[in-house]
């Protein structure tokens, strides 16, 4: 009887250790993690840098990005599509510079920050990242907008 105790022992062991090893995959299919690092404006053009990063333990294909920005108040800012392919590795980053034609209104407000007028502006991202392993997956991120001292038509 005790081989047999023994035997069936081993083998429960095995299955926890197999069920162990299978649930212990690292993370895929996740979002990256946006955010804006630098804001430019010149004329009806903002520049804007965008990083992503890849929360992932595989290297994650970007092939595509849709993101809408809109100021606080609901004044939309920009509206961008773009076919981009891109690898960020895992667990690494990449910034994507976006050239994008900003709206009237949201330009206004910039130079209203510009002027001093205010002191932040408030933004919220939000969009999707096509990637190749997973399809679209959402991008958002709210945050504040500041000048860049010393550096004219500079945001952070």
């Amino acid at each position: 009887m005790a081989p047999m105790r023994h035997t069936l022992a081993t083998l429960a062991l095995m299955t926890l250790f197999g069920f162990l090893a299978a649930c212990a995959g690292g993370v895929r299919g996740e979002p990256p993690f946006a955010q804006v690092m630098g804001w430019r404006v010149a004329g009806e053009t903002l520049g804007v840098d965008l990083r992503l990063r890849n929360v992932n333990d595989e290297a994650m294909e970007v092939q595509g990005l849709d993101v809408t920005v809109a100021l606080g108040d609901d004044t939309p800012l920009f509206r961008h599509t773009e076919r981009k392919a891109v690898e960020i590795a895992p667990g690494g980053f990449e910034t994507l510079r976006l050239e994008v034609r900003a709206e009237a209104a949201g330009l206004a407000a910039f130079e209203r920050l510009s002027a001093g007028d205010t002191g932040s502006l408030v933004y919220e991202l939000s969009g999707t990242v096509s990637t190749a392993e997973s399809g679209s997956l959402p991008i958002g991120r709210t945050g504040r907008i500041y000048t860049v001292p010393g550096r004219p038509g500079e945001f952070r």
